[in-house]
């Protein structure tokens, strides 16, 4: 059960870390035109939202390592169980926000990290 959780929460982070810096480091006239759903939300919101997928995805990797790693340390996988349930808010709220745009295509990903995120948390709190 540990391979599992450590192969979902990596698939998670990686997912989370990619799309963030895709996000954060692309100007914003490049990412109006790449991604529609900004003009609903405005710069502020996107770059926030990229942002919290990359401290996300870090905060759901290296707890767990320090946590294996580290006599003492056990305590900080609730910082990545924290870290999992946030990335997963953050495609609950993508999800509404691309199905009240009509925006039918990007759904199954987002409910794939919805899953994933969800498999991972309860994985992380059975593997503790």
């Amino acid at each position: 059960m540990l391979i599992i959780m450590w192969i979902a929460t990596g698939l998670l982070a990686v997912c989370n870390l990619l799309a963030g810096a895709g996000k954060a480091f692309t100007p914003w006239p490049a990412l109006q035109e790449k991604m529609p759903w900004t003009e609903t939300t405005g710069k502020g919101i996107a770059y926030f939202a990229a942002w919290s997928e990359i401290v996300g995805a870090v905060g759901a990797i290296l707890p767990l390592i320090l946590a294996r790693t580290l006599d003492g340390w056990a305590w900080v996988s609730w910082v990545a169980f924290a870290a999992v349930l946030g990335l997963t808010v953050i495609q609950l709220l993508a999800l509404a926000l691309h199905l009240k745009r009509g925006e039918g295509k990007t759904l199954p990903v987002n409910l794939g990290l919805i899953a994933v995120g969800l498999s991972s948390a309860a994985l992380i709190l059975a593997t503790r």
